[in-house]
């Protein structure tokens, strides 16, 4: 299904997401230089990650390549090989899980979703297409809806009403939706939105109707599945997409209908019908930071390995601290909070920016609830 402008596509989104990680925070601002030069001005150090991530996405023994180009043709030969593409989870801790998707499921998902954008004339993409999130929708689903596709930084104070066109379809995700909101945008007429990757608040989902989206859609779904359900407004269920079919019990399971294996779902949720399911909570005790997975086990992990402390929790801010990872910590004697500047020190080296608490909190003993258990602080 894909041709080669597509894995060359997907190559310099690499590139972008490597450049990103040095440069941004919380918002992947992708830059849209030519390729080929930006293959030429990238330091070796990161030209390397590239080589490595691309070898892991399309099957290929990892080499070092001389330029973009060679680097697409061995690509392409190596998917024509394979017969499909292997995302990467996020691997904020240790190394990225693979998920191969075959060429048959690639195709199946992108036809399955088309029918939900029957009025959509094109894309305009905010997100990289080496994930799959912006492989499916910013990759395979413009080609079959036959339209074509624009990439914009995700940089919510840019003029939308001189950018977007009535037929748009705005392929984003929740944060980058929750800033273009502060920044008190509105929509031109006849403009879709799109969101996925982690949770889209309810709050957010309404802002985007009442700032004038003609139509949005949340997908929720995995690396490992890709997309499983929509829903296109704040507190309702998601509804599975027509192309899986379920196994209801105390542990839903789905599988797709063109064949497969049944696949147990990557959240706990709560069946509202056969088709209709509400998330509750990630079974792989994992939450999203800015958009990444991230473990705080990991993190309480590497922060309990430092001399200083002798305890710690560490969990995601609640919605009015922000959206980062905070830490409660019990020093060891000989300790004092003057040391915090030299455990931050240590964290920068074992984490990555996303897995860093934003804020610590000191204590005698670590909080709990008047039952026992782990409590917020």
């Amino acid at each position: 299904m894909l041709i080669k402008d597509d894995i060359k596509r997907m190559l310099g989104d690499l590139m972008r997401t490597e450049l990103a990680r040095r440069k941004v925070d919380a918002l992947a601002v992708f830059e849209l230089d030519d390729m080929d030069e930006v293959f030429v001005r990238m330091p070796q150090e990161l030209l390397q990650n590239v080589f490595a991530r691309a070898a892991a996405v399309f099957g290929f023994e990892p080499r070092t390549f001389s330029g973009l180009d060679v680097m697409t043709d061995f690509a392409f030969a190596s998917y024509i090989k394979t017969g499909g593409v292997t995302f990467l989870t996020s691997g904020s801790t240790g190394a990225p899980k693979k998920c191969f998707h075959s060429d048959s499921m690639i195709r199946e998902e992108a036809y399955g979703l088309k029918f939900l954008f029957p009025d959509v004339k094109r894309i305009v993409s905010l997100v990289p297409a080496n994930h799959l999130y912006g492989f499916s929708f910013t990759v395979t689903l413009p080609r079959a809806l036959n339209v074509p596709v624009v990439t914009l930084p995700a940089l919510p104070t840019q003029p939308w009403e001189k950018l977007l066109h009535a037929g748009d379809l705005v392929v984003g995700f929740p944060l980058f939706w929750n800033y273009w909101l502060r920044c008190g945008n509105h929509f031109p007429q006849g403009i879709y939105t799109l969101s996925s990757t982690s949770p889209c608040k309810d709050e957010v989902i309404q802002g985007l109707l009442d700032a004038g989206t003609a139509g949005f859609t949340e997908i929720y779904g995995a690396s490992e599945t890709g997309a499983i359900a929509c829903r296109h407004a704040p507190a309702v269920p998601f509804e599975i997409l027509p192309f899986w079919e379920t196994l209801n019990g105390p542990t839903p399971q789905i599988r797709r209908i063109a064949g497969g294996e049944w696949k147990q779902l990557p959240d706990q949720v709560e069946l509202t019908s056969e088709r209709f399911l509400i998330p509750l909570k990630r079974t792989d005790e994992c939450v999203q930071v800015a958009g990444i997975n991230v473990y705080p086990k990991h993190v309480e992990e590497v922060l309990a390995d430092h001399p200083a402390v002798k305890a710690c929790r560490v969990r995601l801010m609640r919605p009015e601290e922000g959206n980062r990872l905070k830490a409660f910590i019990i020093l060891n004697e000989g300790y004092s909070q003057d040391h915090l500047g030299i455990i931050r020190t240590y964290l920068t080296k074992k984490l990555t920016v996303h897995e860093l608490p934003r804020t610590f909190t000191f204590g005698e003993q670590l909080p709990v609830s008047h039952l026992g258990k782990d409590a917020d602080w």
